[in-house]
Protein backbone atom coordinates (compact mmCIF):
# COMPACT_ATOMS: atom_id res chain seq x y z
CA UNK A 1 0.00 0.00 0.00
CA UNK A 2 1.35 3.36 -1.17
CA UNK A 3 1.85 6.53 1.43
CA UNK A 4 -1.13 7.96 -0.59
CA UNK A 5 -3.18 4.98 -0.07
CA UNK A 6 -2.30 4.49 3.72
CA UNK A 7 -3.06 8.44 4.17
CA UNK A 8 -6.55 8.17 2.22
CA UNK A 9 -7.92 5.22 4.53
CA UNK A 10 -6.19 6.84 7.87
CA UNK A 11 -8.37 10.12 6.76
CA UNK A 12 -11.42 7.65 6.43
CA UNK A 13 -11.09 6.13 9.53
CA UNK A 14 -10.34 9.86 11.47
CA UNK A 15 -13.36 11.50 10.12
CA UNK A 16 -15.77 9.01 11.25
CA UNK A 17 -14.07 8.94 15.03
CA UNK A 18 -12.97 12.92 15.55
CA UNK A 19 -13.60 15.14 12.06
CA UNK A 20 -11.56 17.69 10.90
CA UNK A 21 -8.43 16.19 13.14
CA UNK A 22 -6.60 14.61 10.52
CA UNK A 23 -3.73 16.98 9.49
CA UNK A 24 -3.36 17.91 12.99
CA UNK A 25 -2.92 13.83 13.61
CA UNK A 26 -0.23 13.62 10.54
CA UNK A 27 1.44 16.65 11.77
CA UNK A 28 2.09 15.01 15.09
CA UNK A 29 3.07 11.68 13.45
CA UNK A 30 5.84 13.42 11.00
CA UNK A 31 7.48 15.12 14.46
CA UNK A 32 9.58 12.68 16.53
CA UNK A 33 8.82 14.87 19.88
CA UNK A 34 5.01 13.86 19.42
CA UNK A 35 5.91 10.39 20.39
CA UNK A 36 7.71 8.15 22.84
CA UNK A 37 10.87 5.76 21.29
CA UNK A 38 9.96 2.41 22.17
CA UNK A 39 13.51 0.40 22.64
CA UNK A 40 12.65 -3.18 21.15
CA UNK A 41 15.11 -6.40 20.62
CA UNK A 42 16.49 -7.37 17.14
CA UNK A 43 14.15 -10.44 16.03
CA UNK A 44 14.93 -12.88 13.46
CA UNK A 45 12.41 -12.68 11.19
CA UNK A 46 12.32 -10.69 8.30
CA UNK A 47 10.17 -7.34 8.35
CA UNK A 48 8.84 -5.97 5.53
CA UNK A 49 9.43 -2.41 4.78
CA UNK A 50 5.72 -1.67 3.63
CA UNK A 51 4.50 -3.33 6.45
CA UNK A 52 6.48 -1.41 8.78
CA UNK A 53 5.11 1.96 7.26
CA UNK A 54 1.81 0.71 7.91
CA UNK A 55 2.04 -0.36 11.70
CA UNK A 56 3.99 2.73 12.40
CA UNK A 57 1.34 4.97 10.70
CA UNK A 58 -1.92 2.86 12.26
CA UNK A 59 0.15 3.22 15.73
CA UNK A 60 0.56 6.62 15.47
CA UNK A 61 -3.10 7.41 14.73
CA UNK A 62 -4.29 4.98 17.62
CA UNK A 63 -1.88 7.07 20.00
CA UNK A 64 -3.02 10.45 18.66
CA UNK A 65 -6.56 9.07 18.60
CA UNK A 66 -6.45 7.33 22.21
CA UNK A 67 -5.29 10.77 23.30
CA UNK A 68 -7.79 12.93 21.31
CA UNK A 69 -10.70 10.25 22.35
CA UNK A 70 -9.46 10.72 26.02
CA UNK A 71 -10.11 14.40 25.86
CA UNK A 72 -13.46 14.24 23.79
CA UNK A 73 -14.53 11.37 26.65
CA UNK A 74 -13.68 13.39 29.31
CA UNK A 75 -15.34 16.61 28.30
CA UNK A 76 -18.50 14.11 27.28
CA UNK A 77 -18.29 12.61 30.90
CA UNK A 78 -18.19 16.06 32.23
CA UNK A 79 -21.16 17.61 30.31
CA UNK A 80 -23.11 14.19 30.51
CA UNK A 81 -22.85 13.56 33.87
CA UNK A 82 -25.99 14.21 36.08
CA UNK A 83 -24.33 16.67 38.92
CA UNK A 84 -27.90 17.88 40.51
CA UNK A 85 -31.50 16.45 40.51
CA UNK A 86 -34.46 19.13 40.38
CA UNK A 87 -38.03 18.30 41.30
CA UNK A 88 -41.04 20.38 40.70
CA UNK A 89 -44.29 19.06 42.18
CA UNK A 90 -47.78 21.24 42.72
CA UNK A 91 -50.18 18.46 41.29
CA UNK A 92 -48.14 17.79 38.75
CA UNK A 93 -44.58 16.21 39.47
CA UNK A 94 -41.73 16.98 36.83
CA UNK A 95 -37.98 15.79 37.24
CA UNK A 96 -35.35 17.34 35.64
CA UNK A 97 -31.47 15.81 35.64
CA UNK A 98 -28.70 18.71 35.01
CA UNK A 99 -25.21 18.79 34.66
CA UNK A 100 -22.62 20.67 36.84
CA UNK A 101 -22.98 23.41 34.25
CA UNK A 102 -26.98 23.63 34.84
CA UNK A 103 -27.74 21.86 31.18
CA UNK A 104 -30.79 19.41 31.24
CA UNK A 105 -30.01 16.06 30.46
CA UNK A 106 -33.32 14.48 30.62
CA UNK A 107 -37.10 15.75 31.87
CA UNK A 108 -39.09 13.08 32.98
CA UNK A 109 -42.85 13.42 34.41
CA UNK A 110 -43.41 11.88 37.80
CA UNK A 111 -47.71 11.33 37.04
CA UNK A 112 -50.42 11.81 33.77
CA UNK A 113 -50.63 15.75 35.47
CA UNK A 114 -46.46 16.33 34.75
CA UNK A 115 -46.84 14.68 31.50
CA UNK A 116 -49.76 17.40 30.19
CA UNK A 117 -47.34 20.14 31.37
CA UNK A 118 -44.64 18.86 29.99
CA UNK A 119 -46.51 18.05 26.48
CA UNK A 120 -44.11 17.98 23.49
CA UNK A 121 -41.62 20.42 25.07
CA UNK A 122 -38.23 18.56 24.24
CA UNK A 123 -36.22 20.40 27.22
CA UNK A 124 -32.89 18.03 26.84
CA UNK A 125 -30.27 20.51 26.02
CA UNK A 126 -31.75 23.41 27.56
CA UNK A 127 -30.38 25.69 30.52
CA UNK A 128 -32.16 25.10 33.12
CA UNK A 129 -33.86 28.35 34.23
CA UNK A 130 -34.97 28.12 30.66
CA UNK A 131 -36.67 24.79 31.22
CA UNK A 132 -37.84 25.68 34.95
CA UNK A 133 -39.30 28.95 33.34
CA UNK A 134 -41.52 26.98 30.48
CA UNK A 135 -42.33 24.34 32.99
CA UNK A 136 -44.04 26.72 35.16
CA UNK A 137 -45.49 28.78 32.41
CA UNK A 138 -47.02 25.42 31.64
CA UNK A 139 -48.59 24.76 34.81
CA UNK A 140 -50.22 28.02 34.59
CA UNK A 141 -51.38 27.67 30.96
CA UNK A 142 -52.85 24.18 32.09
CA UNK A 143 -54.79 25.30 35.62
CA UNK A 144 -52.22 23.73 37.96
CA UNK A 145 -51.01 27.47 39.17
CA UNK A 146 -53.97 29.38 40.07
CA UNK A 147 -55.58 32.20 42.11
CA UNK A 148 -57.02 28.62 43.79
CA UNK A 149 -53.80 26.39 44.50
CA UNK A 150 -51.01 28.75 44.01
CA UNK A 151 -48.26 26.50 45.57
CA UNK A 152 -45.47 25.11 44.00
CA UNK A 153 -42.25 22.84 45.81
CA UNK A 154 -38.99 22.32 44.79
CA UNK A 155 -36.29 20.54 45.86
CA UNK A 156 -32.62 20.04 45.21
CA UNK A 157 -31.03 16.35 45.28
CA UNK A 158 -27.48 17.12 45.05
CA UNK A 159 -24.53 15.32 46.62
CA UNK A 160 -22.36 18.78 47.39
CA UNK A 161 -24.72 20.20 49.55
CA UNK A 162 -23.15 23.85 49.02
CA UNK A 163 -24.29 23.83 45.35
CA UNK A 164 -27.53 22.29 46.06
CA UNK A 165 -28.18 24.89 48.08
CA UNK A 166 -26.89 27.43 46.13
CA UNK A 167 -28.96 26.04 43.24
CA UNK A 168 -32.10 26.10 45.12
CA UNK A 169 -31.71 29.72 46.11
CA UNK A 170 -31.87 30.70 42.08
CA UNK A 171 -34.15 28.56 41.32
CA UNK A 172 -36.67 30.17 44.04
CA UNK A 173 -35.42 33.40 42.45
CA UNK A 174 -36.63 32.13 39.19
CA UNK A 175 -39.82 30.23 40.04
CA UNK A 176 -40.68 33.81 41.45
CA UNK A 177 -40.32 35.87 38.68
CA UNK A 178 -41.96 32.81 36.42
CA UNK A 179 -44.95 33.06 38.59
CA UNK A 180 -45.41 37.21 38.66
CA UNK A 181 -44.60 36.94 35.11
CA UNK A 182 -47.50 34.80 34.45
CA UNK A 183 -49.17 36.94 36.99
CA UNK A 184 -49.43 34.89 39.77
CA UNK A 185 -48.92 35.09 43.43
CA UNK A 186 -47.58 32.15 44.69
CA UNK A 187 -46.09 30.42 46.97
CA UNK A 188 -42.50 28.63 47.11
CA UNK A 189 -41.65 25.83 49.39
CA UNK A 190 -38.10 25.29 48.82
CA UNK A 191 -35.50 22.20 49.98
CA UNK A 192 -31.89 20.37 49.34
CA UNK A 193 -32.35 17.08 50.43
CA UNK A 194 -29.85 14.19 50.05
CA UNK A 195 -30.59 11.18 47.56
CA UNK A 196 -28.68 8.80 49.76
CA UNK A 197 -31.91 7.80 52.05
CA UNK A 198 -32.98 4.42 50.34
CA UNK A 199 -35.68 3.94 52.91
CA UNK A 200 -37.14 7.39 51.97
CA UNK A 201 -36.72 6.71 48.28
CA UNK A 202 -38.89 3.47 48.74
CA UNK A 203 -41.63 5.51 50.55
CA UNK A 204 -41.66 7.42 47.46
CA UNK A 205 -41.85 4.85 45.17
CA UNK A 206 -44.78 2.97 46.45
CA UNK A 207 -47.05 5.95 46.28
CA UNK A 208 -45.29 7.41 43.40
CA UNK A 209 -44.54 10.76 44.20
CA UNK A 210 -41.23 12.36 44.05
CA UNK A 211 -38.79 11.98 46.54
CA UNK A 212 -38.89 15.38 47.09
CA UNK A 213 -42.93 15.59 48.09
CA UNK A 214 -41.60 12.42 50.29
CA UNK A 215 -39.13 14.51 52.23
CA UNK A 216 -41.94 17.39 52.85
CA UNK A 217 -44.34 14.50 54.07
CA UNK A 218 -41.90 12.71 56.24
CA UNK A 219 -41.12 16.24 57.89
CA UNK A 220 -44.49 17.26 58.67
CA UNK A 221 -45.58 13.84 60.14
CA UNK A 222 -41.97 13.92 61.94
CA UNK A 223 -43.54 16.98 64.45
CA UNK A 224 -47.26 15.99 64.19
CA UNK A 225 -47.16 12.14 64.38
CA UNK A 226 -51.34 12.50 64.29
CA UNK A 227 -50.39 12.87 61.06
CA UNK A 228 -49.74 9.71 58.28
CA UNK A 229 -47.99 9.68 55.33
CA UNK A 230 -50.43 8.16 53.36
CA UNK A 231 -53.17 10.44 54.13
CA UNK A 232 -50.93 13.22 53.20
CA UNK A 233 -49.34 11.64 50.13
CA UNK A 234 -52.45 12.66 47.85
CA UNK A 235 -52.78 15.87 48.57
CA UNK A 236 -51.91 18.52 46.45
CA UNK A 237 -48.48 20.50 47.42
CA UNK A 238 -51.12 23.51 48.09
CA UNK A 239 -52.84 21.72 50.40
CA UNK A 240 -49.48 20.63 51.98
CA UNK A 241 -48.08 24.08 52.49
CA UNK A 242 -51.58 25.07 54.33
CA UNK A 243 -51.52 22.33 56.59
CA UNK A 244 -47.19 23.37 57.04
CA UNK A 245 -48.06 26.45 57.80
CA UNK A 246 -49.81 25.19 61.17
CA UNK A 247 -47.37 25.53 63.81
CA UNK A 248 -47.61 21.73 64.69
CA UNK A 249 -46.60 20.48 61.68
CA UNK A 250 -44.66 22.95 60.20
CA UNK A 251 -41.52 21.18 58.63
CA UNK A 252 -37.74 21.68 59.31
CA UNK A 253 -35.26 22.73 56.55
CA UNK A 254 -37.70 23.69 54.11
CA UNK A 255 -37.84 27.68 53.24
CA UNK A 256 -41.39 28.92 52.34
CA UNK A 257 -42.24 32.56 50.77
CA UNK A 258 -45.43 33.71 49.65
CA UNK A 259 -49.13 32.46 51.50
CA UNK A 260 -50.48 29.42 49.90
CA UNK A 261 -54.10 30.48 48.77
CA UNK A 262 -57.31 29.45 50.92
CA UNK A 263 -59.58 30.60 47.81
CA UNK A 264 -60.87 26.98 47.43
CA UNK A 265 -62.41 26.98 50.64
CA UNK A 266 -64.89 28.39 53.29
CA UNK A 267 -62.49 30.82 54.61
CA UNK A 268 -61.75 31.44 58.28
CA UNK A 269 -64.87 34.01 58.87
CA UNK A 270 -67.42 31.50 57.27
CA UNK A 271 -65.63 28.20 59.49
CA UNK A 272 -65.67 30.96 62.75
CA UNK A 273 -69.42 31.78 62.05
CA UNK A 274 -70.15 28.10 61.80
CA UNK A 275 -67.98 27.10 65.26
CA UNK A 276 -69.76 30.34 66.93
CA UNK A 277 -72.87 29.30 66.27
CA UNK A 278 -72.38 25.66 67.07
CA UNK A 279 -71.17 26.88 70.37
CA UNK A 280 -73.91 29.14 71.73
CA UNK A 281 -71.24 32.51 71.35
CA UNK A 282 -70.74 35.91 70.49
CA UNK A 283 -67.85 36.83 68.42
CA UNK A 284 -67.62 39.82 71.04
CA UNK A 285 -67.18 37.06 73.74
CA UNK A 286 -64.57 35.16 72.02
CA UNK A 287 -60.44 35.37 73.31
CA UNK A 288 -57.35 33.62 72.53
CA UNK A 289 -58.71 32.96 68.86
CA UNK A 290 -56.10 30.69 66.78
CA UNK A 291 -57.46 29.15 64.02
CA UNK A 292 -55.31 26.63 61.76
CA UNK A 293 -55.31 24.18 58.87
CA UNK A 294 -55.38 20.17 59.80
CA UNK A 295 -56.36 17.30 58.38
CA UNK A 296 -59.00 15.01 59.92
CA UNK A 297 -60.84 12.04 59.13
CA UNK A 298 -59.31 12.29 55.64
CA UNK A 299 -60.72 15.95 54.54
CA UNK A 300 -59.06 19.27 55.34
CA UNK A 301 -60.47 21.62 58.33
CA UNK A 302 -60.39 24.55 60.04
CA UNK A 303 -59.04 24.09 63.49
CA UNK A 304 -59.90 26.66 66.12
CA UNK A 305 -59.22 26.99 69.62
CA UNK A 306 -60.93 30.04 71.19
CA UNK A 307 -62.37 30.83 75.08
CA UNK A 308 -65.49 32.19 75.94
CA UNK A 309 -67.45 32.97 79.10
CA UNK A 310 -64.71 31.31 80.76
CA UNK A 311 -65.29 28.08 78.80
CA UNK A 312 -62.32 26.47 76.44
CA UNK A 313 -63.76 25.37 72.86
CA UNK A 314 -61.78 23.19 70.32
CA UNK A 315 -63.75 23.10 67.27
CA UNK A 316 -62.58 21.31 63.81
CA UNK A 317 -64.93 22.50 60.71
CA UNK A 318 -64.56 20.76 57.37
CA UNK A 319 -63.13 23.33 55.03
CA UNK A 320 -65.67 22.69 52.01
CA UNK A 321 -68.43 22.36 53.74
CA UNK A 322 -68.56 24.12 56.67
CA UNK A 323 -69.87 21.14 58.92
CA UNK A 324 -68.63 20.24 62.46
CA UNK A 325 -66.19 17.60 62.45
CA UNK A 326 -65.33 17.62 66.36
CA UNK A 327 -65.61 19.47 68.40
CA UNK A 328 -64.46 19.61 72.74
CA UNK A 329 -65.76 21.85 75.69
CA UNK A 330 -63.83 22.03 78.71
CA UNK A 331 -66.03 24.46 81.48
CA UNK A 332 -69.17 25.27 81.72
CA UNK A 333 -70.40 28.68 81.17
CA UNK A 334 -70.50 30.62 84.64
CA UNK A 335 -74.40 30.38 86.07
CA UNK A 336 -76.08 28.38 83.29
CA UNK A 337 -75.97 25.45 81.47
CA UNK A 338 -77.13 24.40 78.28
CA UNK A 339 -79.74 21.65 77.74
CA UNK A 340 -81.35 20.49 75.25
CA UNK A 341 -80.94 23.68 73.64
CA UNK A 342 -82.61 25.37 76.62
CA UNK A 343 -80.95 27.13 79.52
CA UNK A 344 -81.00 25.76 83.07
CA UNK A 345 -79.63 27.54 86.39
CA UNK A 346 -76.50 25.47 87.40
CA UNK A 347 -78.32 24.94 91.14
CA UNK A 348 -79.90 21.94 91.48
CA UNK A 349 -81.09 18.77 93.98
CA UNK A 350 -77.83 17.82 93.75
CA UNK A 351 -76.56 20.38 95.75
CA UNK A 352 -78.43 19.05 98.74
CA UNK A 353 -76.19 16.30 98.77
CA UNK A 354 -78.04 13.59 95.95
CA UNK A 355 -75.95 12.06 93.37
CA UNK A 356 -77.56 11.55 89.93
CA UNK A 357 -77.78 7.73 88.99
CA UNK A 358 -75.82 7.03 85.78
CA UNK A 359 -79.70 6.72 83.44
CA UNK A 360 -80.16 10.16 84.77
CA UNK A 361 -76.51 11.28 83.53
CA UNK A 362 -77.11 9.37 80.46
CA UNK A 363 -79.98 11.56 79.97
CA UNK A 364 -78.14 15.15 80.50
CA UNK A 365 -75.43 13.88 78.05
CA UNK A 366 -78.06 13.00 75.36
CA UNK A 367 -80.61 16.15 76.03
CA UNK A 368 -77.09 18.26 75.89
CA UNK A 369 -75.98 16.53 72.45
CA UNK A 370 -79.53 16.52 71.24
CA UNK A 371 -79.62 13.16 70.50
CA UNK A 372 -83.11 10.34 71.22
CA UNK A 373 -81.89 8.17 73.90
CA UNK A 374 -83.39 5.16 71.48
CA UNK A 375 -80.62 5.96 68.75
CA UNK A 376 -77.77 5.93 71.37
CA UNK A 377 -75.13 3.00 71.78
CA UNK A 378 -73.56 3.63 75.65
CA UNK A 379 -70.14 2.28 75.37
CA UNK A 380 -69.08 3.57 78.59
CA UNK A 381 -71.10 5.59 82.02
CA UNK A 382 -68.31 5.31 84.86
CA UNK A 383 -68.46 7.57 88.13
CA UNK A 384 -65.66 9.01 88.96
CA UNK A 385 -64.09 11.46 91.25
CA UNK A 386 -62.16 14.48 89.95
CA UNK A 387 -61.08 18.06 91.22
CA UNK A 388 -62.79 16.66 94.69
CA UNK A 389 -66.24 16.04 92.92
CA UNK A 390 -68.00 13.20 91.89
CA UNK A 391 -68.62 13.17 87.65
CA UNK A 392 -69.63 10.83 85.34
CA UNK A 393 -67.45 9.79 82.20
CA UNK A 394 -69.94 8.66 79.35
CA UNK A 395 -69.50 7.56 75.62
CA UNK A 396 -71.86 7.10 73.29
CA UNK A 397 -72.47 6.72 69.60
CA UNK A 398 -75.22 8.28 67.67
CA UNK A 399 -75.51 7.31 63.73
CA UNK A 400 -71.33 7.77 63.20
CA UNK A 401 -70.90 10.55 66.01
CA UNK A 402 -69.01 9.46 68.63
CA UNK A 403 -69.71 11.77 71.74
CA UNK A 404 -67.66 11.97 74.92
CA UNK A 405 -69.34 13.06 78.31
CA UNK A 406 -68.30 14.57 81.48
CA UNK A 407 -71.15 15.39 83.93
CA UNK A 408 -71.20 16.34 86.82
CA UNK A 409 -72.67 14.12 89.36
CA UNK A 410 -74.37 16.36 91.71
CA UNK A 411 -75.80 18.87 89.18
CA UNK A 412 -76.09 17.05 85.98
CA UNK A 413 -74.06 20.02 84.50
CA UNK A 414 -72.16 18.96 81.39
CA UNK A 415 -67.99 19.68 82.29
CA UNK A 416 -66.65 18.77 79.26
CA UNK A 417 -67.60 17.48 75.71
CA UNK A 418 -66.10 15.71 72.50
CA UNK A 419 -67.50 14.78 69.54
CA UNK A 420 -66.15 13.16 66.76
CA UNK A 421 -67.89 12.10 63.17
CA UNK A 422 -66.37 8.63 61.95
CA UNK A 423 -66.71 6.68 58.84
CA UNK A 424 -68.04 4.32 59.91
CA UNK A 425 -70.72 4.18 62.99
CA UNK A 426 -70.56 1.60 66.03
CA UNK A 427 -72.98 -0.24 65.04
CA UNK A 428 -72.39 -0.88 61.39
CA UNK A 429 -69.01 -2.16 62.40
CA UNK A 430 -68.43 -5.80 63.37
CA UNK A 431 -67.90 -6.70 66.98
CA UNK A 432 -64.49 -6.89 68.88
CA UNK A 433 -64.80 -10.47 69.01
CA UNK A 434 -65.38 -10.88 65.35
CA UNK A 435 -62.63 -8.37 64.62
CA UNK A 436 -60.59 -11.07 66.93
CA UNK A 437 -61.99 -14.57 65.19
CA UNK A 438 -61.32 -13.30 62.15
CA UNK A 439 -57.04 -12.15 62.98
CA UNK A 440 -57.06 -15.86 64.55
CA UNK A 441 -58.13 -17.54 61.39
CA UNK A 442 -56.36 -15.97 59.04
CA UNK A 443 -53.29 -17.18 61.32
CA UNK A 444 -54.76 -20.24 61.23
CA UNK A 445 -55.00 -20.67 65.53
CA UNK A 446 -57.18 -21.22 68.00
CA UNK A 447 -57.79 -19.00 70.72
CA UNK A 448 -56.78 -21.58 73.62
CA UNK A 449 -53.35 -22.04 72.42
CA UNK A 450 -52.38 -17.82 71.98
CA UNK A 451 -51.71 -15.65 74.70
CA UNK A 452 -51.12 -11.85 75.34
CA UNK A 453 -54.38 -11.22 73.09
CA UNK A 454 -55.50 -7.11 72.81
CA UNK A 455 -58.39 -6.08 70.30
CA UNK A 456 -58.23 -2.31 70.56
CA UNK A 457 -60.84 -0.44 68.26
CA UNK A 458 -59.25 2.21 65.62
CA UNK A 459 -62.58 3.45 64.09
CA UNK A 460 -61.38 6.78 63.39
CA UNK A 461 -58.83 5.85 61.18
CA UNK A 462 -59.55 6.76 57.11
CA UNK A 463 -60.41 3.14 57.07
CA UNK A 464 -62.01 2.18 59.95
CA UNK A 465 -60.79 -1.01 61.92
CA UNK A 466 -59.40 -3.00 64.61
CA UNK A 467 -55.98 -3.86 65.52
CA UNK A 468 -55.44 -7.14 67.00
CA UNK A 469 -52.15 -8.55 68.67
CA UNK A 470 -51.70 -12.06 70.01
CA UNK A 471 -48.63 -14.26 70.59
CA UNK A 472 -48.52 -17.81 69.45
CA UNK A 473 -45.72 -20.75 68.69
CA UNK A 474 -42.88 -17.90 69.58
CA UNK A 475 -44.35 -15.16 67.41
CA UNK A 476 -45.51 -12.21 67.58
CA UNK A 477 -48.86 -11.30 65.40
CA UNK A 478 -50.53 -7.89 64.87
CA UNK A 479 -53.25 -7.30 62.42
CA UNK A 480 -55.65 -4.71 60.93
CA UNK A 481 -58.92 -5.82 60.86
CA UNK A 482 -61.25 -3.86 58.55
CA UNK A 483 -64.49 -2.90 60.85
CA UNK A 484 -66.76 -3.11 58.09
CA UNK A 485 -66.45 -6.48 57.12
CA UNK A 486 -63.70 -8.24 58.54
CA UNK A 487 -61.68 -8.64 55.71
CA UNK A 488 -57.30 -8.53 56.73
CA UNK A 489 -55.92 -4.84 55.88
CA UNK A 490 -52.56 -6.29 56.85
CA UNK A 491 -50.70 -8.17 59.46
CA UNK A 492 -47.06 -7.88 60.55
CA UNK A 493 -45.09 -11.05 62.32
CA UNK A 494 -42.01 -11.12 64.15
CA UNK A 495 -40.17 -13.33 66.40
CA UNK A 496 -40.94 -13.07 70.44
Amino acid sequence: MTNRELEARLRQATERAVPDELDAILSRCDSPRKGTVIVMEEKKKSFSPKAGLWIAAAACAALVLGVAGFGLGAGWQAGGQVASIVSLDVNPSVVLEVNNKEKVLSAQAMNADGAAVLGDMNLKGSQLDVAVNAIVGSMVKNGYLDELANSILITVEDDDTARGQALQQSLTQEVSEALAANAQDGAILAQTVDHSDTALQQKADEYGITLGKATLIQSMVDQNPQLLFEDLAGLTVNELNLLAANNKNTPSQVVSTGTASDNAYIGVDAAKAAAFAHAGVNEADVTALEVDFDYEMGQMVYELDFHASGVEYEYDVNASTGAIVKFEQDGQKAGQTTQGGQSQSSTSSGEQGTVLTAEQAQEKAFAHAGVDAASATVTKCELDRDDGRQIYEIEFWAGRVEYDYEVDAASGNVLKQEQETHALGLNEAITPDAARDAALAAAGCALNDVWDLDVSEELDERVPCYEVEFKHGGIEYEYRISAADGSVLDVKQERD
